[in-house]
């Protein structure tokens, strides 16, 4: 099959989907109802997509196709994020406003940015609490019950129970800690 009929017909199967899916929402208050309505109608657009899921709006997705979702993930409005490396959000995940995730990053050749990218999955493990504004760069994998603080900049993966912070992201301690 023709690559790029291949990309039209994602495209159009999950992509246009979601993001009428949003349009259509779009006038409605994030409210529990609303963003359980909204989760519930994205479900079947996900390469997975558990029960329970939550989207408020504005979030953008990329490659939904791509992306495995576990039960009872809420996704808070305006994040953006891109499935095309491979996305798993494990059971139990929050994920702040506006906030983005990136399984890919561009390609260069002799010092030159090309119109390519290099894929790398992203995995966040079991109840994980990504606060507002947080970034996760591809290859990443953040361990089971790990809060990411606002505005941290995660570029390497952590194991479980870890509190990252800061630009690039480190281990400032356990979640919990004061």
């Amino acid at each position: 099959m023709n690559k790029k009929v291949d990309q039209a017909g994602r495209f159009l199967r999950y992509s246009v989907p979601i993001h009428l899916i949003n349009l259509i929402t779009a006038i409605l208050p994030n409210c529990t109802p609303t963003v359980a309505i909204r989760g519930f109608l994205m479900r079947p657009f996900f390469k997975k997509c558990g029960k329970g899921f939550r989207i408020a709006s504005g979030v953008i997705i990329n490659n939904p196709e791509r992306i495995e979702i576990g039960d009872n993930v809420y996704i808070a409005h305006n994040n953006w994020i891109n499935g095309v490396g491979g996305l798993r959000i494990d059971a139990n995940v929050r994920i702040g406003p506006m906030s983005v995730i990136v399984t890919s990053q561009h390609a260069f050749e002799n010092g030159k940015m090309t119109s390519g990218y290099i894929p790398a999955p992203v995995r966040i493990h079991a109840g994980c609490w990504i606060a507002s504004k947080a970034v996760i760069t591809d290859g990443v994998e953040i361990g089971a019950d790990s809060l990411v603080a606002a505005g941290a900049v995660v570029t390497k993966s952590f194991p479980a129970q870890s509190k990252i912070g800061g630009v690039p992201a480190k281990l400032i301690g356990k979640p919990g800690d004061a």
